[in-house]
């Protein structure tokens, strides 16, 4: 919990200054590592999410009760989603990362006929384990050829993953994709799409992930894989032992121009964490699973998404940044005051952050008049510091809210991350 008196000066001073509240509330671990013991979030690990904890801190602080539509509009691994539902709430939910919106969307399915379920996971663990067996001393390649499966389009699969891992992580997803039951399949699917991770030749960092080569690790797909799915048939059991009433919807796509194509509902409360301008890629970091999960067909479409997304930052994106000097939004030059000493340093990381609030403003544009006149939001950020400028996220998002129709009513601070000075986690909380 981050107390005031460790909340250093000048920061406090800059907040007072403009006239914004400020508070501290208890909550103990708003990072991902909060959810990993709770069943449903702990099916997939997505280091730079918030925690369930800090999302049902919010839904009372927020009022939410069962008449309420909460919206995500950044919906990550699903966390807001999975607690609307468990809480009775309904939810709409909205990623631009395919890999993100299956999780999300699979991890919001819960009714399966749990009999059928377990049988078909028992049948399924005898296929991958008698295949692998006959195919044991193939190489990886050897196998692909003879049964005509593709190798995931990634660019160098063998430094992700070792020979005998990748060969058994794609016998389990041909295996998956033909013998399991259309109704039946997202609960393998998720424990799949999370071993592919786990038994890659990589080290789980925050928030990003980097390569572990020549690692010495033991490598157990199947192992892994085994104990996934039990724990997702687990927590399916626990919660089949009440009704959950809520509709929760998910959908794939943009937050900033396809908002209001994609919601038909009059939202009461926002609940996400947008991206943070600290050139952290979601699209990149998850690479692995949405190439070896087959839901990209091209090894270009990853930039692509990561063009459209808000802070986008890798490949053809930097490129477009690197081009000419971008201009912030006419109604919002005044509030981004980082912009004469950051272009000075580096025009490419100007280019980025203004690009990032520009978005950011065409987002809360594009909500207003979709939101009820209950409306209330809170939305989780960090601040961040581009070529040593300051970057005040909290504070140049509260303003820009306010040039987008929308009041202020405080601003939470949570943590100070990963132990940097004057690097928090905060929530932006408005209301109309």
């Amino acid at each position: 919990m981050l107390q005031m008196e460790l909340f250093e000066r000048p920061y406090t001073d800059i907040h007072k200054q403009n006239g914004i509240k400020l508070s501290f509330p208890p909550v103990n671990d708003p990072t991902f590592a909060g959810g990993l013991n709770e069943s449903v979030h702990r099916w997939f690990r997505l280091t730079p999410s918030y925690s369930p904890e800090l999302v049902r801190f919010l839904f009372g602080w927020l009022e939410c009760d069962n008449s309420t539509v909460v919206l995500d509009p950044f919906l990550g691994k699903g966390t807001t989603l999975i607690e609307c539902k468990k809480l009775g709430y309904p939810g709409i939910g909205i990623e631009i990362n395919p890999l993100l919106f299956e999780v999300s969307k699979r991890s919001t399915e819960w009714e399966f006929d749990l009999d059928m379920l377990k049988n078909t996971a028992v049948q399924f663990m005898k296929l991958v384990e008698g295949k692998i067996a006959r195919n044991r001393n193939l190489t990886c390649e050897q196998y692909c050829e003879r049964n005509k499966v593709k190798m995931p389009i990634i660019h160098n699969p063998f430094r992700w993953w070792k020979n005998h891992a990748l060969k058994n992580l794609l016998i389990l997803r041909t295996l998956l994709m033909t013998k399991v039951p259309d109704e039946l399949r997202s609960p393998f699917w998720i424990a799949l799409c999370s071993s592919v991770i786990d038994c890659a030749n990589v080290h789980r960092n925050h928030p990003t992930i980097s390569f572990d080569d020549n690692h010495n690790r033991r490598i157990d797909v199947v192992e892994d894989f085994k104990n996934k799915l039990a724990i997702v048939i687990s927590d399916l059991e626990e919660l089949a032992q009440r009704k959950y009433e809520a509709t929760v919807t998910t959908f794939l796509g943009d937050s900033v121009g396809e908002l209001r194509n994609i919601v038909k509902n009059s939202i009461d409360r926002v609940i996400t964490s947008p991206p943070y301008p600290n050139r952290f890629s979601y699209i990149h970091t998850t690479r692995p699973q949405l190439y070896f999960m087959e839901l990209l067909d091209d090894i270009g479409s990853a930039t692509e998404i990561d063009l459209r997304a808000v802070g986008g930052t890798w490949g053809r994106a930097t490129s477009v940044l690197m081009n000419k000097e971008i201009q912030p939004h006419k109604d919002i030059v005044d509030v981004l005051d980082f912009r004469k000493e950051l272009l000075c340093r580096s025009v490419l990381m100007c280019n980025y952050a203004t690009h990032y609030f520009n978005s950011m403003f065409a987002h809360m544009k594009m909500l207003r008049p979709l939101v009820s006149d209950a409306f209330r939001g809170a939305y989780v950020v960090g601040n961040s510091r581009l070529s040593h400028v300051d970057i005040h996220t909290e504070l140049y998002l509260a303003k820009i809210f306010e040039k987008a129709g929308f009041r202020v009513e405080e601003i939470m601070f949570f943590r100070r991350r990963g132990g940097k000075k004057r690097l928090y986690e905060s929530a932006v909380c408005v209301r109309v």
